[in-house]
């Protein structure tokens, strides 16, 4: 057999081949593959029932503002500039991806009794509460000495290959990962307690019976031990 040739032709779902092969025409009609058709999302909640502001439960100083702009929901951290575009996969799920855009995490909402939204879970496990309002922070000022008194190097409780070195600036701390060099400054709020508005990230310090450092907690979540000279 010589000559072959096959031309095809696409009318809405259904495609026409006609084989043309010396003296013989041949039309065989072949249906093409379905269109996708996007998935309908049956949402009953209005988002404007989600607006507020949400505090997560374990670190009072995480609160993040939902809004809608433009016709979305989007999540912004209180005291950061950046927000995160929320995606809706239910009535009460939605998708959001990181500012580093490579990892995506679920927020389910939960309702009340009376209807109304009162919290989110983001992955899972982290439970943000919805609040009316955030109390003011306010910054404090220390002398050099008080500051002086929290300088000094820690080390993870549980692991040998962590540190952190706390250095007294003008205004307050400068914290350096010692594995990777990240700087991150912080503001007091009194003289046991730093804060970095930006990212929610609370420093709280703890002493011994005599009055010396002897701890800090990042996050309220993890222990660091102040390395002895």
């Amino acid at each position: 057999m010589k000559n072959l040739k096959i031309t095809i032709k696409i009318f809405a779902a259904t495609a026409t081949v006609l084989i043309f092969i010396p003296g013989i025409i041949t039309i065989a009609p072949v249906m093409a593959a379905p269109i996708k058709q996007q998935a309908h999302i049956m949402a009953d909640t209005p988002l404007k029932a989600f607006e507020g502001i949400y505090q997560l439960k374990e670190n009072e100083y995480m609160s993040y503002q939902i809004y809608i702009d433009n016709g979305k929901l989007v999540a912004k951290m209180l005291n950061n500039k950046t927000g995160l575009l929320l995606s809706r996969k239910s009535d009460l799920s939605f998708e959001v991806t990181d500012a580093d855009g490579d990892e995506t995490s679920t927020i389910v909402f939960s309702k009340n009794e009376a209807g109304e939204i009162t919290q989110a879970i983001l992955a899972g496990s982290q439970y943000f509460i919805r609040v009316k309002n955030i109390p003011p922070i306010i910054e404090v000022k220390l002398s050099a000495a008080q500051l002086k008194v929290v300088e000094g190097k820690y080390q993870l409780e549980g692991k040998t290959d962590l540190f952190l070195q706390l250095t007294a600036t003008e205004n307050g701390l400068l914290l350096k990962q010692l594995w990777d060099n990240q700087e991150i400054s912080f503001m007091p709020l009194n003289d046991l307690l730093f804060l970095n508005k930006e990212r929610g990230f609370p420093l709280k310090f703890s002493k011994d019976i005599a009055g010396n450092i002897v701890k800090v907690v990042a996050f309220n979540r993890d222990t660091w031990d102040k390395v002895k000279p």
